[in-house]
């Protein structure tokens, strides 16, 4: 079946199984692609999640009466007075319902975060300290409380419960992944820097935070529902999120990741804009291949995309080359920040990290999962916009229609899309 690439003052007939673009020209947007990307490559979560303060990762928010979100600076001090502000990003996979209570700050609906349940990392020790293998750490007065100094741990269960509480000492990073449930009501890491303390919930229960303490850190519970009953210093991340009276989340700015400079890797922008794959919804993926150039850590890609439907947000995948085509075997994800046009100027931040090594080839996948199911004929959602010129030779365009199963390479055609890839180097 013959379909075309539209090309800026003509168009290119190839055979192809369903492959439409239209326009060619790229939109005039005006995001700086500045490259001083947040890292912190000591911490197993994600730079993305220090950047938010309620998460729904693929759920829905809702904020009940008589609930605050806003924002703060630990550097400066403790909250309240001066000290607060309205920075805080409230984010869900479907939609924020709001019953009265205040945000201060962006909200954003219908943007699933992507975020992955981080494993238990090896030498993690166990809770309760002693224990031969995970337990239940249970809190529940003041006599019971404990000190912890920085370091990875895990337990089957924490119940933490007022007067009790959990202290970090010295001053630093402390990590307790909890494989069943989590309930606190105590204080945890109290008056801490939020960015020193997080639980890393690996099941798919809930987790309740309830009044009677207070919760400097992170809950990071990317497959399991959040309750939050009290005040939370920091951020809360879970599969779906309810605030309820009385409940209150600041977001702490100082707790967001040190800087460290992503460096272009892989760059395609230059050229004719005479080719325009379409973009669709289920199965269809447009893929682009490259060279990776630095061993390290991939941050941030941007991709040069016309949207068609305004609407839908674009979803970005990495995969491997493996036997020539892409594996199948997704690396890290990503949604656009906003639907409608992507200029090669939009950075798009993984939130999980993906490791890439010199000289392999990886894919870039594009897609809009909330398009309609692709068929012959139907209009496609975006175009991702190219050249027919091989003008990057370390890689390829390729298509799939059948989710994967099998793929076109492009290769002998000289089809490439425009991307950028930025890497911290290890």
């Amino acid at each position: 079946m013959t379909r075309s690439l539209i090309a800026c003052g003509g168009s290119i007939s190839v055979m192809l199984l369903a492959l439409t673009g239209t326009g060619c020209a790229p939109p005039a947007e005006e995001e700086s692609a500045a490259m001083t990307r947040s890292a912190a490559t000591s911490d197993p979560i994600p730079c993305a999640a220090w950047a938010d303060t309620v998460v729904a990762n693929t759920g829905g928010i809702s904020v009940g009466a008589g609930t605050l979100v806003d924002s703060y600076q630990s550097s400066l001090g403790a909250y309240g007075g001066s000290n607060v502000g309205s920075a805080a990003v409230v984010q869900a996979a479907t939609t924020i319902s709001n019953n009265g209570g205040v945000i201060r700050g962006t909200q954003k609906q219908h943007a699933p975060a992507g975020f992955a349940v981080i494993p238990v990392p090896p030498g993690a020790r166990n809770l309760p300290l002693g224990a031969s293998a995970p337990g239940t750490l249970s809190i529940g007065s003041a006599g019971q409380s404990i000190t912890l100094a920085p370091g990875n741990y895990v337990a089957a269960n924490v119940n933490v419960s007022a007067p009790g509480a959990i202290n970090v000492s010295p001053a630093g990073q402390v990590r307790i992944w909890v494989t069943g449930s989590l309930n606190l009501g105590g204080n945890v890491n109290p008056r801490g820097i939020p960015r020193n303390f997080a639980f890393l919930v690996t099941s798919s229960g809930f987790v309740n935070i309830n009044a009677g303490g207070g919760f400097f850190g992170m809950v990071y519970a990317p497959t399991s529902g959040i309750i939050v009953n009290g005040p939370v210093f920091g951020t809360v991340i879970g599969r779906s999120v309810t605030l309820n009276s009385g409940a209150a989340v600041h977001f702490d700015r100082s707790s967001t990741c040190t800087t460290s400079t992503a460096q272009v890797d892989q760059s395609f922008t230059l050229g004719a804009n005479d080719l325009s794959a379409g973009l669709y919804g289920r199965p269809v993926f447009e893929a682009q291949s490259y060279t990776a150039g630095i061993t390290g850590t991939l941050q941030v890609v941007a991709i040069d995309v016309t949207a068609i439907d305004t609407t839908l947000v674009a979803r970005v995948q990495i995969e491997a080359i493996v036997g020539g085509q892409p594996s199948n075997v997704v690396l890290g994800q990503a949604r656009a920040p906003h639907p409608g046009d992507l200029s090669i100027d939009t950075v798009i931040p993984f939130s999980t990290s993906i490791a890439q090594v010199a000289g392999q080839q990886y894919a870039i996948l594009v897609d809009y999962p909330e398009a309609p199911m692709f068929f012959d004929g139907i209009q496609n959602t975006a175009s991702w916009n190219g050249s027919d010129g091989n003008a990057y030779t370390a890689g390829t365009m390729f298509s799939t229609f059948d989710n994967g199963a099998t793929w076109q390479s492009f290769a002998s055609e000289g089809f490439d899309l425009h991307f950028q890839t930025f890497v911290i180097p290890n």
